[in-house]
């Protein structure tokens, strides 16, 4: 089932102010958490609950997942560009 991904404002500006290429990469795999909200590289994050970390060689993202009924959606929280 696919969930929608939902981003703060402030992950926008960062995905704005990214070179195309670089975006277009990121997102792929943020837009992909809809489909598999905790894929194999996401770990925990701080023993919160639902909060997931994912950290590649050009990016970090921190983002919950929801799974409860009705209300199931991914949001990414923070991201940070390794450039």
């Amino acid at each position: 089932m696919k969930r929608p991904v939902h981003f703060a404002p402030g992950v926008k500006e960062i995905l704005l102010s990214t070179p195309l290429t670089l975006r277009a990469s990121i997102v792929d795999v943020l837009l992909d958490l809809g489909d598999d909200p905790t894929p194999p590289t996401a770990m925990p994050y701080a023993d919160i609950p639902g909060a997931y970390e994912i950290v590649t060689p050009a990016f970090r993202a921190l983002y919950t997942y929801g799974p409860e009924p009705g209300l199931e959606h991914v949001s990414v929280w923070i991201l940070h560009i390794n450039t």
